[in-house]
């Protein structure tokens, strides 16, 4: 088409890393570990991102782009501080607990190291313990590694888009698409825990093998997949009224969510039937449903001076959630709560032992309420409560002496709803850990025991800050 306009544009970016520093090598792990060490960081480490990117303009009222690259960035470099941190000779954590009571601190029968009252002088036993840890006598619990063969991690894009000025009502409409799939994603696995053992169901059972929450961030080889589409019209008036409507869907997987910088908190924070290998499953920073909307009108009501009225919208279904029950029995710790619930077929489940005093009532009418099917529930296959809110604004421009100095009064109304009605605009999201329903164990038979149903609890979590209602105004000045 002689009319038409198409532009390619390609690219290539190189990401090389160079680190000198490493963490303290802790023989005594290495040799504790198959030979693995300690001291690795990201010297070498690579990544080439082609991309190529097109707009095509075939009239004056459609504008189509699209674009498929490689790319990676935004993984908190506290991530790898963490191996520096906890390298087992330099921060060496010890406890002092549960002795026998033929000893005592308050009676003097236990040695302490320096003066002071009992709780901050040290018992000698720990002082020696630390005094004594070198490079090959190093503690082979707590560590922190990263991974000798770790990879940047990294995701192919593909877009697909238009802009397109409908034959009616001069409207625009933007349409998108974005697709992604993880390579090589970051997650923390225990290299002191390993499989000791199955439920009757199948679930890996762990326990520790060689020391204790020895954490390596590693890369997984699962590639989790997202899918993202939107679509928003706007419209513009004569008399000054502006409207813009939008809609957007998001389906997004992940590995491991890591919402810490801390390696422990990211290895626990993950619902998971498999703690070492917990597959791909729906992300937890996802969104599945947000409608926009924004509507602008502004006139002189003040000849020479603009006045405008602004109210933004938007209505969103909360991130999602997982329903879990306790870790005890299924994994070294066991402190957490993260294991996905399993849901009995019934009372009479083979699985399940239901101890004296749970409440099986309440249990399955919780589990009726949810719409939760038997078997394991899925990672994060719940969502918080939608939200609503609608915030509105006036500006009102002030006269001006001179082209260099502008002025304006203006009056910000945050959450109007909530002032118009106390029910109105609350603000949702999902809790930021797991939500045990469950206290369990696990008997030698390899059976669920369900020992205690925590009722009430939910995947919501209202904000009642940003709930409430807010009026701000003001004078703005520009130079």
């Amino acid at each position: 088409m002689p009319d038409s306009d198409l532009t390619l544009v390609f690219g290539l970016r190189y990401d090389y890393f160079d680190s000198d520093d490493r963490p303290t090598y802790n023989a005594a792990f290495t040799n504790a570990n198959g030979g693995i060490r300690n001291d690795a960081n990201l010297d070498g480490v690579d990544l080439l991102m082609p991309r190529i990117g097109l707009t095509w303009e075939p009239s004056s009222d459609l504008s189509v782009r699209a674009g498929l690259g490689l790319y990676s960035g935004g993984n908190p470099n506290v991530w790898i501080s963490n191996a520096w941190s906890n390298d087992g000779i330099s921060n060496v954590q010890l406890q002092f607990r549960n002795f026998d009571g033929s000893g005592s601190v308050l009676d003097g029968s236990i040695a302490l190291q320096g003066t002071g009252a009992p709780g901050r002088a040290i018992p000698q036993t720990l002082y020696d313990q630390v005094a004594a840890t070198g490079v090959d006598s190093g503690s082979t619990r707590g560590l922190v590694l990263v991974d000798p063969d770790y990879q940047q991690p990294g995701e192919w894009k593909a877009a697909l888009g238009a802009t397109y000025r409908l034959p009616f009502q001069e409207i625009q409409m933007d349409i998108d698409y974005l697709f992604t799939r993880g390579k090589d994603n970051a997650y923390y696995v225990d290299l002191s825990q390993e499989i000791v053992g199955q439920t009757i169901t199948g679930a890996p059972i762990y326990d520790f093998v060689n020391g204790s929450d020895n954490l390596m961030l590693t890369n997984t080889s699962e590639k989790p997949q997202s899918h993202t589409f939107s679509v928003a019209f706007q419209k513009d008036y004569d008399f000054g009224l502006d409207l813009t409507l939008g809609y957007a869907y998001t389906d997004g997987e992940d590995v491991s969510p890591m919402t810490s910088s801390v390696a422990v908190s990211n290895y626990e924070n993950l619902a998971t039937l498999d703690i070492n290998d917990p597959g791909v499953g729906t992300s937890n920073y996802v969104v599945p449903h947000r409608f926009t909307f924004r509507a602008s009108y502004a006139r002189e009501l003040i000849p020479g001076l603009t006045s405008r009225f602004t109210l933004y919208g938007y209505a969103a279904e909360g991130q999602a959630q997982s329903y879990v029950m306790g870790s005890q029995d299924l994994e070294g710790d066991g402190f957490y709560g993260r294991h996905l619930l399993y849901v009995p077929t019934g009372e009479s489940d083979p699985n399940v032992v239901f101890a004296d005093g749970f409440d099986t009532a309440a249990f399955f009418a919780f589990v009726d309420q949810q719409g939760l099917g038997s078997g394991y529930v899925a990672r994060n296959g719940s969502n918080a409560d939608w939200s609503y809110r609608l915030d509105f604004r006036f500006d009102q421009e002030l006269p001006t002496f001179n082209d260099q100095f502008r002025g304006k009064f203006f009056l910000k109304v945050f959450n109007l709803g909530n002032l118009l009605n106390d029910d109105w605009g609350e603000a949702n999201d999902a809790q930021f850990f797991s939500v045990q329903m469950v206290n369990s164990s696990v008997n030698e038979a390899g059976q669920y025991v369900f020992e205690r149903f925590n009722n009430g609890r939910t995947v919501n979590d209202l904000y009642e800050q940003r709930s409430l209602w807010e009026v701000r105004m003001g004078l703005e000045f520009s130079f």
